[in-house]
């Protein structure tokens, strides 16, 4: 079998029998992935702190007969100031939930890696008030729209794009 070794984000998490959960992770090298990590659940899981949604994960895995399996996890960044602001958790959580909802398994896209982490890193270095969640946001989905090819050229220039 083969390791394979990549950056990503972790996007969600979803129960898969009793100690076991598959992860939606957005890698910078292959795209979304939706990997199983065996065992995850049990207090003794060496995975257990690594692979929270949101984290940046250096990640390994292996492609079996039953798809990725994770081996291999290492806590790169938890986005501590994303975690400890409410508003900013909802922002990113929206970010990863757009993510996960439309972007295709194993299709690698770096443009949008570069969406994904610039957006994370602007919302964890960047002071928000009131009004401005709502413009990030708007400003980020216009941004993964032009990015995905569903927005206009004019757009697509203004964000170094094309």
């Amino acid at each position: 079998m083969f390791i394979y070794s990549t950056q990503g984000i972790i996007l969600s998490r979803s129960t898969a029998g009793e100690a076991d959960a598959i992860f939606s992770i957005y890698t910078k090298d292959f795209g979304k992935i939706l990997a199983r990590a065996q065992g995850i659940k049990k207090e003794e899981a060496k995975l257990k702190g690594h692979l929270e949604t949101l984290h940046l994960s250096s990640t390994q895995f292996v492609l079996g007969k039953n798809g990725a399996r994770l081996i291999g996890a290492s806590l790169l960044n938890s986005w501590p100031i994303i975690r400890s602001d409410f508003d900013k958790s909802m922002a990113a959580l929206r970010i990863t939930e757009t993510f996960d909802r439309h972007c295709f398994p194993n299709d690698r896209d770096e443009s949008l890696w570069n969406v994904l982490l610039e957006s994370l890193t602007l919302l964890e270095r960047s002071e928000f008030f009131a009004g401005d969640f709502q413009k990030f946001l708007r400003s980020f989905e216009e941004k993964f729209s032009v990015t995905l090819g569903y927005g206009d050229t004019k757009s697509a220039v203004s964000y170094g794009i094309l």
